[in-house]
């Protein structure tokens, strides 16, 4: 198994994307960490039943005192880390006249702040313990492509984009690698809870075919396992020369 006793943080993986991704990397042998303000009880479960490791804490990611105490639990358990998976955050849907500054803030803190926090510390942890480590960012097509209604949440991944590529320039000379993906419409909870039209807060009657049209080239919504999948090429050894790059996994959308 590519990733056998190699310890994983992920970041948001009581659901959706983070959750695909800690059952991905669990099956490939991994001991999976979870920072999240929902408990993960289906993720960690399901990781056990493989017969995996799995430890979940409460963090809120902007908080950086809980952060670096929280990695300092992890240290004490399992003595490393050696993955980062930076992908907590929030999409909020409002018309960009109705946004307010605390939301806009709010959505900052949780998706850029957040993941440098996070960021620094096990960046800390590499350099102590001379761990070539690696660092997953999940940025969206969104940060280069803007979605109707989401302002904060596409300047909050275009922020994404461009920390992965500054981080990833400073910490080659360490033998770090840093790298983000970028998924476009992604088949999880919180995407189908999103009120598509703002106007009217409706979400269409034919809501997967909808999606299906409007935001793939591949007729096809993709599935968190889409973007597992690549997240585990990036953290293999098969991506022992890939840094800054910035990975779409899209089924076209940002062709569109």
């Amino acid at each position: 198994m590519s990733l056998k006793d190699k310890v994983v943080l992920i970041t948001g993986a009581a659901q959706g994307i983070g959750q695909g991704i800690g059952l991905k990397f669990a099956e490939e042998g991994a001991k999976i960490a979870i920072f999240d303000i929902l408990e993960p009880t289906k993720t960690i479960k399901q990781i056990e039943k493989k017969g995996g490791d799995c430890m979940w804490m409460n963090v809120d990611i902007s908080n950086e005192k809980n952060v670096q105490e929280s990695i300092d639990k992890i240290i004490s358990a399992w003595n490393t880390i050696d993955i980062l998976v930076n992908n907590a955050g929030i999409f909020p849907v409002e018309q960009f006249h109705e946004i307010s500054v605390e939301l806009f803030r709010k959505v900052f803190e949780i998706n850029v702040i957040g993941t440098f926090i996070c960021s620094k510390y096990i960046v800390k942890l590499f350099l102590s313990k001379k761990i070539k480590g690696i660092i997953i960012n999940i940025a969206s097509v969104a940060g280069f492509r803007e979605e109707l209604y989401q302002s904060p949440y596409n300047a909050s991944k275009a922020a994404i984009i461009s920390l992965t590529k500054s981080m990833a320039l400073e910490l080659t000379k360490f033998g770090i690698r840093v790298n983000a993906i970028a998924p476009g419409s992604v088949q999880t909870k919180g995407s189908r809870s999103v009120k598509l039209f703002p106007e009217s807060g409706k979400i269409p009657e034919d809501y997967e075919d909808y999606v299906k049209k409007k935001f793939s080239h591949l007729g096809i919504q993709g599935k968190p396992e889409d973007v597992a999948s690549m997240a585990l090429y990036l953290a293999s050894d098969k991506a022992n020369y890939i840094t800054g790059g910035v990975f779409v996994v899209d089924g076209g959308r940002s062709l569109l």
